[in-house]
């Protein structure tokens, strides 16, 4: 292995780990339990990356890449457009019967430091915008008309679903987000085939 290899896998363990530790305790964990419990040295997770934030915004961006794996993971890409946007809520369920559930990441980091950090702030609405942009591209295969408001009342059952789950620990509230979104895309399908009168 090369150095530049041996470097790369260095900070890419310090971004799992870290990313794994601060979804389960918070992005107010200190750099000394970080490198203690990832098991590197200070100085090398200074190297690659000089700030606290510095690290916090890399996480985000792999918590980011991981969210959306799971989610396009689970749908079933041979079935009909809405069963493929419902089967969304299934992932969901199964993410919210995981023991390691804390939540949205990017609400969470959002509350601790989105205010104060405006790399965070950033990085959490590219996060936000890549998922509205993903769940319009599903709305808009299943041929509806206002396919931006529709993804935008997916969206907001999504959020609700995730922060839901976390205060009541009960992953079935996946399953009125499920029916809740199918009543949605119903309706906008009526609206689709009966446009108004001129």
């Amino acid at each position: 292995m090369s150095p530049t290899e041996h470097a790369e896998n260095k900070r890419e363990l310090i971004i799992k780990e870290a990313s794994r530790m601060m979804y389960e305790r918070g992005t107010g964990l200190g750099v000394d339990t970080l490198v203690s419990e990832i098991g590197v040295a200070k100085m090398t997770l200074y190297k690659h990356f000089p700030t606290k934030t510095d690290l916090i915004v890399a996480c985000l961006h792999h918590l980011d890449d991981c969210h959306r794996a799971r989610l396009s993971g689970e749908v079933d890409w041979s079935s009909s457009p809405k069963e493929r946007l419902l089967s969304v809520f299934d992932s969901l369920r199964e993410w919210f019967a995981s023991p390691s559930f804390r939540g949205c990441a990017f609400v969470n980091a959002t509350v601790e430091l989105a205010d104060t950090s405006p790399p965070v702030r950033k990085a959490v609405r590219e996060h936000k915008d890549a998922m509205r942009a993903w769940v319009v591209k599903l709305v808009e295969e299943c041929e509806l008309s206002n396919a931006d408001f529709v993804a935008g009342q997916i969206a907001q059952l999504m959020e609700g679903a995730t922060t839901t789950a976390l205060l009541e620990r009960d992953p079935a509230v996946a399953d009125i987000a499920h029916a809740t979104a199918l009543q949605v895309l119903e309706k906008a399908k009526e609206a689709t085939a009966s446009p108004p009168p001129h």
